[in-house]
């Protein structure tokens, strides 16, 4: 590395020339090197040079005190000592060459350069052949002006002032000895646009300043070499916490707007945010890639990546990859609190592969947590097993029962009762879905074990009431107590009043914080970084964090459940679909999205959310069939196809709704067709065929008792196929758990004709009637109350002359009035018209005959859709 010598500017002279020097001896003209241009301002006479201004080269470069350099800037490679900040002061421009008084040569001491070469690798020895000995003096560099015109006057004597002159151009001359240009040292390749080291070089105080620019570049002195432009002094910026900010901002924004992303899909809003998820993944796989990361930042920035690529992504291989990576960092530096989490987050993925794998190794973990005391950590895996076995729909197998149990007993023994009541309503909404034996009485078992902890104020948090006040309430109307259900109800009414403005429940957040006592003498597993699983609290108290139902979902469900009890018991026909409307305003309601809600999961719950609103809208339907309200049967299937609800059990709903509105606006044959459908077939045996839940299985057998009612038309007649039926449904609903599916079985074998020796005897007849009129006032139906009336009155009573035969018709009039079904009504008047006019009440009759024809009619007119 070569260094130039220069003047001293002339402002420490004050303006006045410089004192004479002696002569100097003649040097040896040699060819020109560079030419610099005139100065516009005129220039001193030359000067003999100081020793301290001479640049020897004895062992390498060598610099002045008060020169610094700064080191250009190597983001990737530099370690951070040598960023030396420069002062301001060393970077002024200067308005004209002027001279300065050149310090002692005691008070500047070499200093030895830096070569910035060296801090990307080791420099390569310098070579020796040109350097001059140490002893011999250092090779000068003068500046000789070109000789003035022979007109122009003589130097004045040293005591006088020098007089003006005109600048002349002056010629840079080097002694004999450096003649010889020393070989370039071999340098690393440097960065792109990387700036060399002499650009960085401040001038120095024994140099004369050359005129610099507005933006800092120094201008090239005639046909010299032109340098290039320096660098500005800026401080150097670590870009990795840039990265990770801006990935924030980027998931933040993307989960801002998810909820109307997962309503509307369309094609520009699902583009949007994946690309906003793409460029958050971008920045914290550039992150990665660093070598710089500290080993804690490394271990988090997997984990988030990891998290996101398992939430947003199917990328579940560099998920994979990541959450090893992580683990790996945290086995080494005992971060324990990571090391839990990436585990966690890689038994999702490693699920969303193989479920059986994933048992295996949450197994595994909830050995080792257990053997660790890690009893915080023993719930949460626990607690993800469980989701595991709902999700699967294996949450009834015994295995599944017992790993509840277990949280169950482990909670009770630390005393954390919340944990415990968790546990236990979990276990019983897995009974409540099975059905499977004495499956009531397990129900009842853990709402007791849950209720027995009601006066403990560690209990009572909002998520864990509702849910415990919602399983007792639909286990309730799955017994089909109407009396107890409306008590229920009511408690669950007055709670949710209670809790419609508590800040304890926030609107917006799904998440149920369950407490847990901390363990004293045991290394902190619990962090900031796993505050989504497990976060840390105050006074000895953890939480545990699930994702339950949030509030709107609640009130919406509640609504539901509450037209259900409604419908048993409501004095104005309609009612329930007035609560069911309400149901669907409360779900359709637009809301803030939960933090940190990916995409995913915003389309399940929008499923979820869609799948409830088209049950209430099934529910409605349903109702107004029993009301003779076609229009609004088919404004609710119209509804229901334009909102596309996702594939389940709705689709056999749907499906039977369609079949009661054709067979209600008397198309039988396309009803009929809608009844043969193989999702409705029944197995030979009298069991359900491909495995049908139980909706679908009380579905089929209410399918093929409506095809037993439209066969009694005389088109559609067929003794065989009816008889084929009877055989079927026999095993099915002589001992069905549900009273409404005996009722309604018993009810149709009273009503309908078969030939002999098929033909039901008398006796047999008064039995179907008999059960049938117990299990609707069981039940409280009272669309099957007059149904079962009306038929014992056309069963037992036609053309019986009596007060037994008045009274009956009296009694499915009333019955059928009550229900507000216009096409029942219409046969219970026609049928007391004629026991009336059997006793002789002619004017009675005939008032009441009219009657029926009017509502026959007007329920004929609503047919007409």
């Amino acid at each position: 590395m070569t260094y130039r010598g220069t003047m001293p500017p002339a402002s420490m002279y004050n303006g006045q020339s410089h004192p004479q020097h002696p002569q100097q001896p003649q040097l040896p003209q040699l060819p020109q090197h560079r030419q610099h241009p005139p100065y516009q301002q005129p220039l001193p006479q030359p000067l003999q040079l100081q020793p301290q201004y001479s640049h020897p080269f004895p062992n390498g470069s060598q610099q002045y005190q008060h020169v610094q350099y700064t080191q250009p800037a190597y983001p990737q490679r530099q370690p951070e000592p040598y960023y030396l900040p420069v002062p301001s002061a060393q970077f002024q421009t200067y308005d004209s060459p002027t001279y300065r008084p050149p310090p002692p040569a005691s008070t500047a001491p070499p200093v030895q350069f830096i070569d910035p070469s060296s801090l990307q690798r080791a420099p390569a020895p310098r070579p020796t052949t040109y350097l001059p000995p140490a002893s011999s003096p250092a090779p000068a560099v003068v500046s000789t002006p070109t000789p003035p015109p022979a007109s122009a006057p003589a130097p004045a004597p040293t005591s006088a002032p020098a007089p003006a002159y005109q600048p002349q151009p002056v010629t840079t001359t080097i002694a004999p000895q450096q003649t010889r240009v020393p070989p370039k040292t071999p340098q690393p390749p440097s960065a792109k646009n990387s700036p060399r080291l002499d650009e960085r070089r401040p001038p120095s105080q024994g140099s004369v300043g050359k005129p610099v620019t507005k933006d800092g570049r120094r201008l090239a002195s005639g046909g010299a070499i032109a340098k290039s432009p320096i660098m500005s002094n800026q401080p150097h910026v670590e870009t990795f916490p840039l990265l990770l900010c801006v990935a924030e901002d980027c998931f933040a924004r993307a989960n801002l707007g998810v909820q109307d992303v997962a309503r509307n899909m369309t094609a520009e809003e699902v583009m949007e945010h994946h690309k906003l998820v793409a460029t958050g993944l971008g920045c914290l796989e550039v992150a990665l890639k660093s070598t710089k990361l500290s080993p804690r930042l490394e271990a988090r920035v997997c984990l988030r990546y990891a998290s996101i690529l398992v939430d947003e992504t199917t990328n579940l291989t560099d998920a994979e990859m990541a959450l090893a990576r992580g683990i790996a960092v945290c086995e080494k530096h005992r971060f324990i609190d990571l090391k839990y989490s990436s585990q966690f987050i890689l038994i999702k993925t490693l699920f969303q592969r193989s479920p059986k794998a994933a048992f295996k190794s949450i197994d595994m973990h909830i050995s080792d947590c257990a053997t660790y005391k890690h009893i915080h950590w023993v719930y949460a895996f626990r607690f993800l097993k469980a989701s595991f076995y709902l999700q699967s729909g294996t949450a009834s197998e015994n295995h599944a029962l017992e790993n509840l149990r277990k949280i169950a007993s482990i909670a009770i023994s630390r005393d954390d009762k919340a944990i415990f009541v968790m546990a236990t309503l979990l276990e019983g909404l897995a009974h409540l879905s099975s059905r499977k034996d004495e499956w009531m009485t397990r129900v009842q078992t853990c709402i007791a074990q849950a209720s027995k902890l009601q006066l403990d104020e560690s209990v009572h948090l909002p998520q864990i009431d509702i849910l415990l006040l919602l399983l007792d309430l639909a286990c309730s109307l799955h017994q089909k107590a109407t009396q107890l259900s409306s008590t229920k109800l009511n408690a669950l009414q007055t709670r949710l009043e209670e809790l419609k403005q508590s800040r304890d429940w926030a609107t917006v957040s799904s998440e149920v914080l369950l407490p847990i006592k901390q363990i004293t003498n045991v290394s902190s597993t619990i962090s900031n970084d796993t505050r989504a699983i497990l976060r840390p609290g105050e006074g000895g108290t953890d939480y545990l964090v699930l994702a339950t139902l949030g509030k709107q979902e609640a009130f919406g469900l509640a609504y539901v459940l509450h037209g259900i009890v409604a419908l048993h018991r409501a004095t104005t026909p309609g009612r329930s679909s007035n609560i069911w409307g309400e149901a669907v305003r409360v779900l359709e309601e637009k809301k803030i999205a939960p933090t940190l809600q990916s995409l995913p999961e915003a389309l399940r719950h929008s499923e979820w959310t869609k799948e409830i609103i088209c049950y209430a809208h099934v529910l409605t339907g349903l109702q107004s069939a029993t009301l003779s309200d076609w229009a609004r049967v088919k404004s609710c299937l119209e509804t229901i196809q334009e909102m596309q609800p996702p594939a389940g059990f709705l689709d056999i709903m749907i499906l039977y709704l369609d079949g009661v509105f054709k067979q209600g606006t008397a198309r039988l044959s396309e009803a009929m067709e809608v009844w043969k459908d193989p999702r409705f077939e029944i197995d030979w045996s009298g069991e359900p065929k491909h495995n049908k839940s139980q909706v679908e299985s009380e579905l089929s057998i209410l399918a093929a008792l409506n095809r037993l009612w439209i066969m009694e038309e005389p088109a559609s007649k067929d003794e065989a196929e009816m008889a084929d039926l009877v055989d079927q449904l026999g095993p099915l609903c002589d001992d069905n758990p549900d009273m409404e599916i005996r009722t309604a079985y018993h009810l149709v074998l009273a009503s309908i004709q078969l030939s002999p020796p098929r033909a039901p005897s008398i006796q047999a007849v008064k039995r179907h009637i008999q059960v049938s009129l117990g299990g609707s006032q069981s039940t409280n139906n009272t669309q099957c109350l007059s149904m079962a009336l009306n038929v014992m009155r056309c069963r037992l009573f036609e053309n019986v002359v009596g007060e037994q035969a008045v009274k009956s018709a009296k009694a499915g009039l009333a019955q059928a009035k009550k229900s507000g079904n216009l096409l029942w009504m219409s046969v219970a008047e026609g049928m007391l018209a004629q026991s009336l006019e059997m006793q002789g009440a002619l004017a009675e009759a005939r008032a009441s005959m009219e009657k029926g024809v009017e509502l026959a009619n007007e329920a004929f007119q609503r047919t007409q859709v």
